[in-house]
């Protein structure tokens, strides 16, 4: 991995950090994903988790426009798609979220790590993909 590349993967690291555990996801954005409804909320999470990848996208590695706008636009579709799929299924499985039950934990690592290839898929077609 280049120098650029792990630059660009610690940007896209502290970029789903800020969006997820910080002020920045709101107790009503925590409720709605909680449940997986209403979608707006959700949505809006997402499009703080786009803006803060373009963000970063663009200063890292400063790619062209449209590169920035592509990986706003996957990052704001598969943030989307992941919270409300967690939080559909937590709603129908109260154990996904009771904190004290083991499969709590376990989906949070899987939604967790889902968000994360989604970063990967994102610093590769930023450095890999002509654009």
């Amino acid at each position: 991995m280049s120098e650029q590349a792990a630059g660009l993967m610690a940007a896209l690291l502290v970029a789903h950090f800020l969006g997820d555990f910080t002020p920045l996801a709101t107790a009503r954005m925590l409720e709605a994903k909680a449940v997986g409804r209403p979608i707006g909320p959700i949505a809006v999470h997402a499009l703080i988790h786009a803006i803060l990848v373009a963000i970063a996208v663009a200063l890292a590695a400063r790619p062209g426009w449209q590169m920035v706008g592509a990986a706003a636009a996957i990052e704001f579709w598969t943030h989307l798609v992941i919270d409300w799929t967690r939080g559909r299924m937590g709603a129908a499985m109260p154990a996904l979220s009771d904190s004290g039950d083991q499969q709590f934990w376990t989906v949070l690592g899987l939604d967790q790590l889902a968000h994360g290839l989604v970063l990967v898929w994102i610093a590769w077609l930023v450095y890999w993909l002509p654009l």
